[in-house]
């Protein structure tokens, strides 16, 4: 009879307290088969909801694509809602950067007939950062435009408020004092 030796062979392999060691799973193997065991009975689904309908082999497959054809229709593309988001913050920006640039304009002393002007001569490239204005840089671009072109400035004769038109009630147009070698009576035809 073999007696049970308490003492290890250091020969002899012993299980290992921890257990089996984990089996590896292939994670793409496995979830490919997922999707395809759900597809196939997505598959068996509608084809048996189209017998019940009535539909045949050739009805089902239309019926099929034009669902799927309006499936992709529905889908939204995110690319194109992006780029859209994209193109409306700039425009967005671009209009405050205008704002922006009309206000400096009139605080610079431009007539408000050539701020147009001024906006389109201006380099803006270099005013926003990260989407916000740098009002120094937008000062700086104004200020450029008018050392350029001073004529786009407003001068003393086009200032705004009350402006002469016509004489000035003593006979004369200019604002000069009246000849006085010529007689003044109201019969004298050299009076004016």
């Amino acid at each position: 009879m073999a007696e049970n030796n308490p003492t290890p062979n250091p020969n002899e392999t012993q299980p290992t307290p921890q257990g089996n060691p984990a089996p590896a799973f292939d994670y793409d193997k496995l979830a490919s088969l997922i999707n395809g065991k759900q597809s196939v009975t997505e598959d068996t689904v509608l084809k048996s909801y189209f017998k019940e309908q009535g539909l045949s082999a050739d009805e089902m497959k239309q019926a099929i694509g034009a669902f799927k054809e309006q499936k992709a229709k529905n889908t939204p593309d995110f690319a194109k809602m992006q780029s859209d988001l994209e193109n409306s913050n700039k425009a967005k920006l671009i209009a405050e950067v205008n704002q922006s640039a009309t206000l400096e304009a009139v605080k610079q002393g431009v007539d408000i007939a050539s701020i147009p002007y001024v906006l389109k001569m201006a380099d803006f490239s270099a005013v926003t950062a990260d989407g916000k204005i740098n009002t120094e840089k937008l000062t700086e671009a104004v200020k450029k435009v008018l050392d350029d072109v001073p004529a786009l400035k407003k001068t003393a004769d086009n200032s705004a408020g009350v402006q002469k038109i016509g004489g000035d009630g003593n006979g004369t147009s200019d604002g000069t004092k009246q000849n006085s070698s010529v007689p003044t009576k109201k019969w004298n035809r050299f009076n004016i």
